[in-house]
């Protein structure tokens, strides 16, 4: 349903600064060699984002990724910052991963904005970034994150307002809004859910909840697709808070018998509230999820937790891991990955809670940003 962000893509601030970080890092090594473009583009990029992340700091903007290294040596009077790839420059522990480029180039290229492992801005994303730069003093800047300078934060400051402002020009913000929330050319069905998100806006509609957005959602939209997908949502999200809760209170039980455990949760739950009907077949290990629905339902505690594990096993088999929780064959679980402060959710839980966000959290913070609504989610 959201085709485009994650859930770390939250911020029209750092969409519009990567933007432009893809923009320069392009055209500054426009004539490097095919070979080397790749990697050379990437360091320039990396360069460019330690330098913006000085600027947002100190021009009072905190949604930059590595605030924490960035306040420590913005705090510093008497330290002098440069631009590279030593340990000491970059504002992450691994900045191409962490940052940026590693965590908002899909959903850029997601939203037609970039496109290929250069990160080259199209047509769209080339106008926005244009449109930015042309509200900084650009050569300006490149020469500052391209060269060798040590630079103290007095020196950084006279740049941080006006590219602050830049990022943040209300033009800029709709038209990077619509790229986002429209999901580009290939998300149908998520341009409808913004075109309703727009008017509960509007309406100054109260969200408090992602259960409030998608039963407003549902009450005005006609898109029957879009109302079937919220509808799978709901379903499934219900099987996975039942699991883990199963699984959780399992990872407490070091040494002691299935039959304990099973005593223990005896029967305080009941399971009506699971779907009876949900298509899984193209869901990723539907069918494990669907014996987990079956097992619940019939309010066979065991079974479910045998399929849980096995459905564990699967998925850490597959990042070549054990799994976390195991039955032994005296019947007592095996725990490799504890937690030591789970309790069992209430029946209410179970039926209201929400343990994922599909995105949706991401698509309503970035709403809340540009809507001047308090949005809430998880």
């Amino acid at each position: 349903m959201i085709g485009n962000l994650t859930t770390v893509t939250s911020s029209l601030s750092n969409f519009a600064v990567a933007l432009l970080g893809f923009r320069w890092a392009n055209e500054i090594n426009a004539n490097v060699s095919p070979d080397e473009k790749p990697r050379r583009v990437r360091e320039t990029f990396l360069r460019y984002e330690q330098l913006a992340g000085y600027l947002r700091y100190l021009a009072n903007d905190k949604e930059l990724m590595g605030i924490t290294r960035v306040s420590a040596r913005m705090e510093n009077d008497a330290l002098l910052v440069s631009f590279g790839l030593g340990a000491e420059q970059q504002i992450l522990s691994d900045q191409a991963s962490y940052g940026l480029w590693g965590l908002y180039s899909t959903a850029s290229a997601e939203s037609g904005l970039i496109s290929g492992d250069i990160r080259m801005p199209t047509a769209l994303g080339l106008e926005l970034a244009e449109q930015i730069e042309r509200a900084v003093d650009k050569q300006a800047i490149i020469a500052l994150f391209t060269g060798d300078h040590n630079m103290s934060s007095n020196q950084l400051a006279v740049h941080a307002k006006p590219f602050v402002k830049a990022i943040n020009k209300k033009s800029i913000r709709s038209h990077l809004l619509q790229a986002l929330m429209n999901g580009g050319d290939r998300h149908a069905v998520q341009s409808d859910l913004w075109a309703i998100t727009e008017g509960l806006a509007d309406k100054q509609a109260k969200v408090d909840s992602l259960t409030d957005f998608i039963a407003l959602v549902k009450r005005e939209s006609g898109n029957q697709v879009l109302i079937q997908r919220l509808q799978a949502i709901e379903a499934v999200e219900r099987i996975l808070v039942a699991a883990n809760n199963l699984f959780n209170y399992c990872r407490q039980q070091e040494g002691e018998s299935l039959r304990s455990v099973l005593n223990e949760i005896g029967d305080r739950y009941h399971y009506a509230h699971l779907p009876a009907d949900l298509d899984l077949s193209s869901v990723p290990r539907g069918a494990m999820l669907q014996s987990i629905n079956v097992a619940l339902r019939n309010n066979d505690t065991a079974a479910a937790i045998g399929h849980i594990l096995e459905l564990n096993k699967v998925v850490m088999a597959q990042r070549s891991g054990a799994p976390w929780v195991e039955v032994e064959p005296s019947r007592k679980l095996r725990v490799r990955v504890p937690t030591e402060t789970y309790a069992l959710r209430s029946q209410q839980a179970l039926e209201t809670e929400w343990d994922y966000e599909y995105f949706i959290s991401s698509f309503l913070r970035i709403a809340s940003q540009a809507q001047g609504v308090q949005w809430k989610a998880l």
